[in-house]
């Protein structure tokens, strides 16, 4: 064998030996652009093959879907929770986009929700936030939608607590727990139950976001939260924009929040 060859025959051999050894799916992961779509994990008991992840904490229980088939439930929630949230904050900008004089049927529709949940006009310029009060709504909203559409991988994770639909925890910023009311078919007035399970977790993923409190600051119970920093508020408002029902709690729990002094 001549001299070149050998030399090539080395250098094939070592290149495969490097290539033996690296992890070229990490590599092309790694300069591939981010995936879009949901990405979570769902902890709960008793799901069906391929459904749900084990539970790390000790305190999942089974979720009641039947079939177990709760991946699909959450999926479902969750696309819906990006179409609602992006649905809504289009709807407040193009409020805030024109003149009050210049505003059509459904900009003034918008206009009359948002003054009935957050108490004044979406565009309303607030000192402290450099812009109109309609600006701050809707950035919040899309932040949630990207989030959710692949922005953070969330774990939902099943609990028994069955005074609430969902809760998080403070400072645990990717996680939502799900309760059993979640699951349930509730019957709701105007509110398909995907729509209403979507808004929650909308809910949830203000408070994961923005730690946006319900009814009074978190570690302040003298201090009630003003609309525009409550979740409930946020829920009950994107379900109506959207020309969904709500659920009355969230109104019932919007209204005894004060109006934001601005």
């Amino acid at each position: 064998m001549y001299r070149a060859e050998l030399e090539l025959e080395a250098e094939l051999n070592n290149l495969i030996r490097v290539l033996g050894r690296s992890d070229l799916k990490s590599e092309v992961e790694m300069y591939s652009p981010s995936a879009t779509g949901p990405l979570f994990d769902l902890a709960c008991a008793g799901c069906a093959a391929n459904q749900c992840i084990p539970c790390q904490s000790g305190l999942c229980v089974a979720c009641p879907v039947h079939g177990g088939a709760c991946r699909t439930v959450v999926f479902d929630a969750v696309v819906e929770a990006i179409k609602l949230a992006r649905s809504a904050a289009d709807k407040v900008d193009a409020a805030i986009a024109v003149p009050a004089a210049a505003r059509g049927k459904e900009e003034k529709e918008t206009v009359r929700l948002y003054k009935f949940f957050f108490c004044h006009d979406p565009s309303l310029y607030i000192s402290w936030a450099g812009g109109p009060s309609g600006t701050t709504v809707s950035a919040r909203l899309r932040a949630v939608a990207d989030e959710l559409n692949g922005g953070r991988r969330i774990l939902f994770e099943c609990r028994p607590d069955g005074g609430c639909n969902a809760f998080t925890i403070p400072g645990v910023h990717s996680t939502v727990f799900l309760c059993p009311p979640f699951w349930a078919v509730q019957g709701l007035p105007g509110l398909p139950e995907v729509n209403r399970r979507a808004a929650t977790i909308i809910h949830e993923m203000l408070h994961n976001l923005y730690d946006l409190d319900d009814s009074t600051r978190f570690n302040h119970s003298d201090q009630p939260t003003p609309r525009r920093f409550d979740a409930h508020c946020y829920e009950a408002f994107l379900l109506r924009v959207n020309s969904y029902g709500s659920d009355r709690t969230d109104v019932d729990a919007c209204m005894h929040a004060p109006c934001e002094v601005v």
